[in-house]
This record gives structure tokens, C-alpha cells and sequence, in this order.
């Protein structure tokens, strides 16, 4: 039998059901997202002498700007997480799909190339459609207007003279110029990243006439997240007295940014991969102490397959693990600068702006993974409804099973947040005060407030995502999917 034509690929990679129609729409929305990012962040990057200046004073300071171009990228992340989630969307439907193109005679591979064909078509169209969106929105926002930023002249003798000037500026750089070969990159690395990992995760999975089966095993929670984890955390809390007692921070700096950013590391490994430990821990603890059947079922299903909502919450833990650094680094800059000076409170801002884009973006990839979930179980909850159990019953069990492992693992990446970055940068700062004409030491206190803010916005952000899957509860209890194959 002869390989089907690239024509005839694609056809079948874009028919299926409503749930495959869903996935391709929900892919190519965050490919969208994550090129209108990629091009943001390129934007920044190809800020030359001759652009400017604009409204926020950190896209005008040369040194600064791969910070904010490091920022965006790391918000790519979550956009990231959620194209590959979406990719597991509506997984039993599909299964099906390939099994029965299997039965009509295609080849493990033909089949392989469909599926990859259907994410890389899906990712090219949001791609597409995300750089139309931002070039369009470039011209749209290309306007000038009088505002007063801050300007930075080197002095002679090393110094640094700050003004405040008036001028004509730009809110965002539109003004420079892209090439057509960063256009075309821009298009194409989400596709082709996207395709890269879908032909990747395909290696563990047999499709066969008769179905869908993976044959990767699911290995059971270690205690190894919780060992780098904590190395990582007591390493940074530690780091700024050993440094400086060994002077370090003059003699070896660069060796001081390379092992701290190792124990950085060590701490989003252990946040990524700890979650399957704190969900099946809690499912052992819940379980065999409560008489509610809410909590039960939550309490099982987390013993029995913990890092389902330990996947999806993944991203939302990192959002959480970097904006409580950045409270924390926040008040180590800001309790010794001139309150008149806005600068760096500017730039947190902007920071703060993006962490809050960072986990409403996690918080999509959870909506995608607890649908996903509610899907792949729809014969056991259909068995629960068909003995006797309410709905509501099935509604508070899945948004336990959710909360349950979060609620802890975003305390944890809070706690770890603010003190790496209190570690690294100090409990109390050196300040030169001109009237007394010495130096003296300030107090760095801990962003409680903040840092409380972020960790609760996130969980309830995150619960009301995971209400909204209920939606999908209402089909699957459903008694007819009794006759659904599994």
C-alpha cells in the first residue's frame, strides 16, 4: 500500500469530532499567544541607538533591556505548557480516530505523521494569526505624545547624572524595523516546536487496530523533588552570608551568578517534579480519616494517579516561586532609593504586570487539564452516578482534588520565593545618608502582604478555573457512557 499524499494527510489531520475541532482551536490559540510574545520580545531586542525614546524608562537604558526581553521569554513558558496540554484535549476521541484509520491499513508511522501534521497545521495558523495581530497593532500604536522620562549621563569620574527630561516619546518600540528573516523565525519556531515535541511523545504510544496504548510506565512519587527542593531553598537562604564572608561577591562574581543560578534550578526541578510526591502524600493522609465521599474520591484518585493535577498546576507554582522573589527583590531595591525617583518602582510594576499575565496563562493549561481529566474518567464517573452519587458530590471531589495538592505546593514556592531572593540580596542595606554624611544600614522587610496577595490570587484564580471544567462533568456522568470504550 502506497503512503498516502501530503493532501491527503492533512485532510484527515483536520477531521474529527467536536473535541479534535476544539483542540486544533485551543492550539492555535496558544500559538498565537506565544508569537505575539516571541514578538514582543524581538521588538525589544532590535532597539537600536537611532529608536526612541519611549514612555517606560527600562526600554530606554541599554543594560536593562535583556531583562525585560529574559521576562518576556519566560512568559512564553506558560503559553508553552499550554499548547502541549492542549495536545491531550480530548485524547479519548481521538484514540478512537486512530485506531480506526489503523484498521483501514495505515502504517504506525502514516498515522504518526497525521497527528503531528494536525498540531503543526493548528500551531501554523495561530502563528500566523499572532504575527497579523502584532504588526497590525505596531501601526495602530506607532503614535507620539510629550511625556517626562529619566535620563542617565556617565560622568568622568564614574558617576552617573540623573535628569529629568521632556520630550516627544513613544509608548512601546514601534518604531523598529524587523527583517524578513526574524519574520519568518517568529512563524515558524511555535510550529515547529510544537510538531518536534508531538512527534517526540508519540515514541511511547502504540496505536493499533484495537486502540490507543502508552507504554510509558507512570513512576511513583521519590523524595527527591523535596531533597533539591530544600538544598536548592537553604543554599539561597544561606548564599549571601557564606558569599560574603568569603568574599565572593568581588573576587569570583561570576562564579557567584553561575552557582546561584544552579540552586535556582534546584528549586523550580523540585517544584516541577513535587508535586506528584505532595498530591499522593495528601491523598494517603485524606483518605483513610474522612467520612465524606467528596473527599474520598478526591483523596483515592490522588493515590491512584497523582500527577494528573500536579501537571497541570506546574506553571502556576512557577508563577508563584518567581513573583515572590521578585516582592521580595523589590523591597531590597526600593528601601534605599530617593522616593521621588520612580525608575525601579516603574520597573517592578511592569514585572508585576507580567507575573499576573504569567498565571492567568497557567491558569488556561489548568482549565485544558482538569477538562481533560474530567473526559478520560467519564466511565468511572458515569459507574459513581449510575450507584447513587450526586453531582455535586462529583463537583466538590474534583475541585479537592485540585486544591488539595496546590493549596500546600503554593505555600511552599511563596515561602521559597522570598527567601532565595532575601538570601541573595540581603536583610539589610547599605545607604549613604548626605545630611549626616555616613553611611547606615536599612532593614529590608518581608513583602508579607504581597507576597500573601500572589499566593491567594493564584488559588482562587486557579479554583474558579477548575469550576468552569464543571461544564464538561455535566456530559460524562452521563449513564450511556457506560457503553464508551475505555
Amino acid at each position: 500500500m502506497s503512503s498516502p499524499s501530503l493532501a491527503t494527510s492533512l485532510r484527515l489531520a483536520i477531521a474529527g469530532s467536536r473535541s479534535d475541532r476544539m483542540r486544533i482551536a485551543l492550539t492555535a490559540i496558544g500559538a498565537f499567544a506565544t508569537t505575539v510574545l516571541f514578538c514582543l520580545a524581538a521588538s525589544v531586542a532590535f532597539i537600536g541607538e537611532a529608536s526612541g525614546p519611549y514612555r517606560f524608562d527600562v526600554l530606554n537604558q541599554p543594560g536593562l533591556r535583556p531583562g525585560v526581553i529574559i521576562s518576556m521569554l519566560a512568559l512564553t513558558i506558560p503559553t508553552l505548557v499550554f499548547v502541549g496540554q492542549c495536545s491531550r484535549f480530548g485524547a479519548p476521541s481521538r484514540d478512537r480516530r486512530l485506531a480506526r484509520l489503523r484498521m483501514a491499513g495505515a502504517q504506525p508511522s502514516e498515522v504518526a505523521r497525521i497527528v503531528a501534521l494536525e498540531t503543526g497545521l493548528a500551531s501554523l495558523l495561530g502563528s500566523l494569526a499572532g504575527a497579523g495581530t502584532f504588526f497590525i497593532a505596531k501601526r495602530q500604536f506607532s503614535t507620539e505624545h510629550v511625556a517626562t522620562i529619566t535620563t542617565q549621563t556617565e560622568l568622568g569620574g564614574g558617576g552617573i547624572q540623573i535628569d529629568e527630561v521632556t520630550t516627544t516619546v513613544r509608548l512601546l518600540p514601534t518604531d523598529v524595523t524587523f527583517t524578513a528573516w526574524s519574520i519568518v523565525l517568529l512563524v515558524a519556531v511555535v510550529p515547529l516546536l510544537a510538531t518536534m515535541f508531538s512527534s517526540i511523545a508519540l515514541r511511547k504510544v502504540i496505536v493499533s487496530p484495537f486502540g490507543v496504548a502508552r507504554t510509558q510506565p507512570t513512576a511513583p512519587p521519590t523524595v527527591l523533588p523535596a531533597v533539591l527542593f530544600g538544598a536548592g531553598t537553604l543554599a539561597l537562604v544561606g548564599w549571601s552570608t557564606i558569599s560574603e564572608a568569603l568574599d565572593l561577591h568581588r573576587r569570583a562574581l561570576p562564579i557567584v551568578v553561575i552557582v546561584s543560578f544552579c540552586f535556582f534550578i534546584m528549586i523550580v526541578a523540585g517544584l516541577i517534579t513535587g508535586g506528584g510526591s505532595i498530591a499522593a502524600a495528601a491523598g494517603h493522609f485524606i483518605a483513610p480519616r474522612t467520612d465524606r465521599p467528596s473527599l474520598l474520591i478526591a483523596g483515592r484518585r490522588l493515590i491512584s494517579a497523582p500527577y494528573t493535577s500536579a501537571r497541570a498546576t506546574t506553571s502556576v507554582l512557577l508563577a508563584v516561586f518567581i513573583g515572590s522573589a521578585v516582592q521580595a527583590t523589590r523591597e531590597a531595591f526600593l528601601v534605599g532609593t530617593d522616593p521621588t525617583d520612580t525608575f525601579y518602582a516603574d520597573t517592578f510594576d511592569l514585572l508585576n504586570v507580567v507575573l499576573i499575565a504569567a498565571i492567568v496563562l497557567s491558569a488556561a493549561s489548568l482549565l485544558v487539564t482538569t477538562t481533560e481529566a474530567v473526559v478520560e474518567r467519564r466511565r468511572n464517573l458515569a459507574a459513581l452516578t449510575a450507584a447513587g452519587t450526586p453531582r455535586s458530590t462529583l463537583a466538590r471531589s474534583l475541585l479537592a482534588e485540585t486544591l488539595i495538592p496546590l493549596v500546600p505546593s503554593v505555600l511552599l514556592a511563596a515561602t521559597a520565593g522570598v527567601l532565595s531572593a532575601r538570601g541573595l540580596f540581603g536583610t539589610r542595606v547599605e545607604t549613604w545618608d548626605p545630611s549626616t554624611g555616613r553611611s547606615t544600614w536599612l532593614d529590608v522587610h518581608v513583602p508579607l502582604v504581597e507576597t500573601a496577595t500572589l499566593a491567594v490570587g493564584a488559588i482562587i484564580v486557579c479554583a474558579v478555573v477548575s469550576s468552569v471544567s464543571f461544564g464538561a462533568l455535566q456530559r460524562s456522568v452521563d449513564v450511556s457512557e457506560l457503553r464508551t470504550a475505555a
